[in-house]
């Protein structure tokens, strides 16, 4: 399995950043000017004679990477302008550098907004740095900037869109719009966190020489799967192997009126490259169950499971997955008692199969004594409240935080499911962060179909956490098909799973011509 990409907080970039220099011994002045570099050929090609260009710096290393790309893209004969509304004797030495090569090149700097129309505007205001809630002079200049993003100019930020908190993605009072944002090296968490994801636009990142988090000897706290590089991260499928081979699972899903979600995780299961899925519920199903998906096998029961088929059912299988539309009846309880009895097990619990859980103390402590990391549960934000006692404004807070408690609790991997999923291990400090998906995914039945994929990652042969964080890109990924082909206000759960396959093999594709 490839290593996961990282995604450093602002404190950690600053560490990595002060080490490159003082241990490595790259000189900070040469990191600033490979990064106005990188950002110059991003922008070059915008760029014409007499192209009007704004740099709006700040006193901080972000605002000398936008001096310096500025000094670079006057060369081209593009008309720069430069803008600097903070106090220039309280830059950062290698910002004051930049100053001086301006001021021997005859260049000004404007202390107020030098009102006109751009056709680029490069934001280096503030970087990763900002703590405090933007306003004044400040709020006026990013008000101007968004204003003529409005207007047409191109807004690119530096590192990311002044007025992003870097850590968390939240406002500091107001921010810019960026089209496009270019960090170095590492993508940050608030590029990820909204409104950050949002503010950022489409996101760069560059490499200029930072070292990497193992030769600092500090870990990252995020982790994350660039979508491009998605099949990298999937079991390798031997030409030899057979349906044995690809993973049996065992799931639980489906009660009287609620057979869809059993059909839509049995699909994304089977999609997924499991080799074989049985799915144990009510008899009330079957014949629907055989009609939609044919290459299930089913165990049935009248009203109450039958201990010994589900003993047999569990020997069959390689993975549970159980949960969705299972109901909270007696029936649905007495099933997943049974399923945890087994206690070892890769078991992914999804839906229903939560709910059971914060409602029955019992249950909860099964998965505490279940073998450890074994266990994915997949809630939703009220269902991740409801198992973790916290109330919705703390989660909302901080959801990673909230996230990785509740995996320290439980002892096992939680994936959560938001507008950014994440995930936590109890044996992780690292949270991974997805990057796929959109808002049409939050439809009826669209987790059901991510519990299905996880399963069959499972069955391959995946690590828990590894299939938790690679269902979540390509769960998305396939939501992200499905919005193009059916609008984000149209897609429905089935979408997804129709659009698994075209995910794969297009990924499938792109690996084999690489």
């Amino acid at each position: 399995m490839k290593k996961m990409e990282s995604v450093v907080t602002s404190q950690e970039m600053k560490y990595y950043d002060r080490f490159t220099t003082n241990e490595i011994g790259i000189p900070s002045l040469l990191l600033m000017e490979r990064a106005a570099m990188e950002i110059f050929h991003v922008v070059r090609s915008r760029v014409h004679k007499h192209t009007k260009i704004l740099i709006a710096a700040g006193t901080g290393n972000n605002g000398g990477d936008g001096l310096a790309v500025g000094r670079l893209l006057a060369e081209t004969d593009a008309e720069v302008t430069f803008f600097m509304p903070g106090d220039l004797q309280k830059a950062t030495k290698e910002t004051k550098q930049q100053i001086k090569i301006l001021e021997n090149l005859g260049f000004s700097i404007h202390s107020n907004f030098p009102k006109q129309e751009y056709d680029i505007v490069i934001d280096g205001l503030f970087g990763m740095g900002l703590t405090r809630e933007i306003t004044g002079k400040y709020k006026e200049a990013i008000e101007e900037i968004n204003e003529l993003g409005q207007r047409g100019a191109f807004l690119l930020a530096i590192d990311i869109p002044s007025g992003i908190d870097a850590d968390s993605g939240q406002m500091r009072g107001c921010f810019v719009r960026a089209d496009l944002t270019v960090t170095f090296e590492y993508a940050k968490p608030g590029h990820f966190f909204y409104p950050g994801r949002e503010a950022s636009g489409k996101l760069l990142i560059q490499p200029i020489g930072i070292v990497k988090p193992e030769t600092a000897k500090r870990k990252a706290s995020y982790l994350t799967i660039n979508k491009n590089a998605v099949m990298e991260y999937l079991p390798v499928r031997k030409q030899t192997g057979n349906k044995g081979t690809f993973g049996k699972v065992l799931l639980a899903a489906g009660s009287l009126n609620m057979c869809g979600a059993a059909i839509l995780c049995g699909t994304g299961i089977l999609r997924m490259g499991a080799g074989m899925v049985r799915i144990i519920t009510p008899a009330c199903n079957r014949e629907i169950l055989q009609n939609a998906l044919p290459e299930a096998m089913l165990t049935t029961y009248d009203e109450m499971p039958e201990c010994d088929e589900i003993e047999a059912a569990l020997q069959w299988a390689d993975i549970i997955v159980a949960g969705p539309g299972l109901g909270k009846e007696k029936a649905a309880l007495s099933l997943m008692q049974m399923l945890l009895q087994q206690g070892e097990k890769p078991f992914v619990i999804d839906a229903d199969g939560l709910n059971l859980l914060s409602e029955n103390k019992e249950l909860k402590k099964a998965v505490v004594n279940y073998k450890k990391e074994q266990i994915i549960v997949t809630p939703h934000p009220g269902e991740l409240i409801r198992l973790s006692g916290q109330t919705m404004e703390a989660y909302k807070e901080n959801p990673a935080k909230a996230v990785k408690e509740l995996a320290d609790t439980l002892q096992c991997i939680v994936l959560g499911k938001d507008a950014v999923t994440l995930a936590a291990a109890s044996k992780r400090q690292e949270i991974y962060i997805n990057q796929s998906g959109n808002e049409g995914m939050a439809t009826a039945g669209s987790g059901d179909v991510l519990a299905g994929m996880i399963g069959a990652l499972l069955a391959q042969g995946a690590e828990p956490f590894e299939a938790a964080c690679t269902g979540a890109c390509l769960h998305g990924l396939a939501g992200e098909r499905a919005a193009i082909k059916k609008s984000r206000y149209s897609m429905i759960a089935s979408d997804i799973t129709e659009e698994i396959c075209f995910v794969l093999a297009e990924k499938e594709s792109s690996r084999n011509r690489g």
